[in-house]
This record gives C-alpha cells, structure tokens and sequence, in this order.
C-alpha cells in the first residue's frame, strides 16, 4: 500500500488512482534556453524514482513533461543572441533529453511544448474570460482575478486577503508571496513572437500552459502532478485556479513537491561561482549515474547539500556496488528458496512503500550484501529487482575481461613486493593506472579493476 505526503493536504496518504492501476502523472519541465543545472536534475530523479515505485507496484504510468519553449527568460535569451526562441529550443532541448538519458530517466510517454498548444490555450483563456475570471487590459493582455477564486492559496497557504485590489503581476516569474493578479494572456511587445488571438496579438503567460497541457493529455482531473518545491508558489497555486475555474472539477488529487538542492551549503547561483551544470559532471570524469546514487541518499522532501566530495563518496559506492554485481554474477552456487530473501523483498517494498524511503531501501540494499544467510545468486536476483527502483542501470554491468598484458604487469609487482622492491613495483602500479586500470591489495589477494 503506496503511501505519498500531498502538498495539497499536508500529511501522507494512501495513494488511489482515479483508474485503478492506471496513473496519470503531470510533472514541470525546463524552460529551454540554457543547459539543466543540478538542481534539476535533482528534480528529474526524484520524479522518476516515484515513476519506478508506481511500476515496481505494478500500476500503468502515463506521464506528460512540458516543454516551456515560449517564457520571458526563453525572449531574452534568444534577443541576446540575435536568433529566434524556436533556434533557441532546438538548441537546448536536445541537450535536456540527454541529461535524462544520462541519469538513467525513463522517458515521459509525451513532452509537449508549448508553442505547439497555441490554440488549446486561447480556448482556455477564453473560456476564463467568458466565466468572469479573467479581463482584458488595453495592451491586449488578459489577466486572472485571483478575488474572484475563492479557494486560491488553498496548495501554498497564501491568504487571499493580503492582495491589493487591482494588483497585476505580468512577470512569468515572481518570488514574492504577495497574491497578485497574474497574466494568462500577454498583449504583444516589440522584438517578442506573438500569435493572434480575440484580444489581438500576443503570447501566453507561463502558468497557463500546464493547465492547457494536463487537460488535454490527462483529463480535467489528474492523479498527481509534480513539481520542484519552489513552483509550489505562484505557478501551481495559478494552475490550480485556472483549471478549477475553466474545468469546474478539482484539477489535481495528489501534489508531490521535491525538496531544493544546495551547493556547498549556499544557494546556486552564478554570482556566487557555484552553479554548476548537469554536463559538468561527466566534464570531471564522474560517471552521472555517480550523481544519481547521490541523490538517492536523501529523502526526495528535504533539502539537500551537494558537494563535490559527497559525490566522490558516492561514485566510491557505486564503484564496489557493481564490484559486488560482477562477482554474484560470476558466482557458481546455485539458488536455495529461504525465509531471509523475502523479508527483505517485504522491507524492500515497505521502505519505498512510506513515502519513498529511498534512504532507507538503499541502506538495506548493503545490509543484504553482507548478510551470510542469503546465498550469492539469492543476493545478485534482490539487487537486479531493487534496481528497479534505484536505476542504477545493475542489470547492464558485464564481466571485465583484464587484457593479459596487464595481468602479466600485476604478476611482476607482485614478485618485485616480494623482494621488497617497493619502489620499482609502485612504478609498476602507477604504468598500469595510466593503461586504465587500478591494483587493489586485498586480503584474498591481488585484485585489478578497470577505471
């Protein structure tokens, strides 16, 4: 029984979809007009683990991922650069899919854009404005009368009563938990694309389009949509006014907020010379799925703290983690049915069964390596099907085959420690690192590993 905190109630309950074993998952994609950060892609792997947990339960997914390809920063990037915002997108969209191929994310089943919702989205304006909720300026522009909803900040808990009567906000982005009137539609400017609509020539506010997008590919009513913790104020407070208020039903049944990413204790950001970029990592020579297991360890709610050390901790793990793989793979003990694998297939589904307590089901996932009552093919199976979950990609890992060159460099190290000839054998060690491969010293022996 999946258990799942709602933004929207403020404690965790028992998830139940509107169709049984089928979910429909709404979660915010990247506006495309520069390369994901790591907080990012923080987001992308909470939201994809929750997606696994949904299979591992063996429910139906159907998941959208919009694509903002029209926003204030997408026009002022695009300006900057003398190109178009649809030369833009294709620039740094491609790059956005590969960032979640790299971290191991299953695809969403549809990545609408926006430009490519043009008409859904007059329709909705439209019908907002013929309810009452929404007025058209003399720009052209239409605005949400967030007065006339009487349940807006029921998601954030802002108060409908600090707004200022007569209070717009036309910025797509505004961080100040004031409530404001905010824009559905924006009256044309110079040097902004635009498309014509009823109220002239203009383009969409931000919030509008995954209101457009969830109806049109969900329904008017949609199990869970997710976000990152800071969208929770404005954008899916205005969502939730704009659906309800068009639709006339409940937009959302289960909010699912991920916790923010900090970078050595501070707030990303360029001034501060901390912002780092998802490409970055591979960059540095760390394998992403290094970043990947990083995030697993802290609950997908709270607040977490990159560093770079962490993540060399993190590669160190997942390093002796596929060590661990490739020697229950190449184990000959055959498998014995017993009490122990499945307690901890029964503890496996209960961790990530509380709210993902993905922590927690990593925590385990070590404690049954080292257990000595389950037997290596018994271990090597619970693995593979926890990795389900974790997406650490433990299924592709294959045996290294060490080239005989290299074998024979390790066997002369060897006897040159046995003479003592330290110096001579580190020189040795070091010729092979550079071959790309690394000597370990184990009590069992020699080991040689591929870098």
């Amino acid at each position: 029984m999946l258990k799942l905190y709602n933004t929207l109630t403020r404690k965790k309950q028992v998830f139940k979809s509107i169709k049984k074993k089928h979910v429909g998952m709404y979660t915010c994609g990247p506006t495309v007009y520069g390369p994901g950060h790591l907080g990012h892609g923080r987001s992308y792997v909470n939201f994809d683990v929750l997606k696994r947990v949904f299979l591992y339960n063996k429910n139906n997914v159907k998941h959208i991922l919009n694509i903002t390809d029209v926003h204030d920063d997408m026009i002022k990037k695009a300006n900057e650069l003398g190109i178009t915002i649809k030369e833009l997108a294709n620039k740094y969209t491609p790059l956005f899919l590969k960032d979640l191929d790299d971290l191991n994310i299953i695809p969403a089943d549809k990545y609408p854009a926006v430009t490519e919702n043009i008409p859904e989205i007059i329709k909705m304006v439209k019908s907002l404005i013929d309810k009452g909720y929404g007025y058209i300026e003399k720009d052209g522009s239409v605005y949400y009368d967030v007065s006339k909803f009487k349940n807006y900040g029921k998601l954030s808990g802002t108060k409908l009563e600090k707004a200022k009567t007569g209070t717009r906000v036309k910025t797509d982005k505004y961080e100040k938990e004031d409530v404001a009137d905010f824009a559905l539609w924006k009256g044309w400017e110079k040097r902004e694309p635009f498309w014509k609509s009823p109220w002239g020539k203009g383009r969409p506010g931000w919030h509008i389009e995954c209101s457009v997008m969830a109806k049109k590919y969900l329904g008017n009513t949609i199990d869970l949509h997710g976000g990152a913790m800071d969208l929770k104020f404005p954008h899916h407070e205005n969502e939730i006014a704009q659906s309800e208020a068009a639709n006339g039903v409940k937009f959302v049944n289960y909010w699912f907020h991920a916790g923010l990413l900090e970078i050595e204790g501070q707030k990303m950001s360029k001034s501060l010379n901390n912002y780092i970029e998802i490409h970055e990592i591979k960059d540095k020579r760390f394998n992403p799925l290094s970043l990947r297991y990083l995030f697993l360890t802290a609950h997908y709610r709270s607040k977490m703290n990159f560093t770079w050390k962490g993540l060399k901790a993190a590669e160190t793990a997942l390093d002796r983690l596929r060590e661990v793989i490739r020697e229950l793979k190449a184990s000959t003990k055959q498998t014995t049915s017993n009490k122990t694998a499945k307690d901890y297939q029964e503890k496996f589904l209960k961790f990530i069964n509380n709210d993902l307590n993905i922590p927690r089901a990593l925590a385990l996932m070590w404690d049954l390596i080292k257990d000595k009552n389950l037997s290596n093919k018994e271990k090597y199976k619970l693995l593979l099907d926890f990795d389900k979950v974790f997406g650490l990609k433990l299924s592709e890992i294959k045996e290294v085959k060490i080239p005989e060159k290299i074998k024979k460099l390790s066997k002369q190290r060897e006897q040159l420690r046995n003479k003592d000839q330290w110096q001579k054998a580190d020189e040795i060690r070091k010729q092979i690192e550079k071959m790309g491969y690394r000597i370990e010293d184990t009590e069992k022996g020699t080991k040689i590993k591929k870098l």
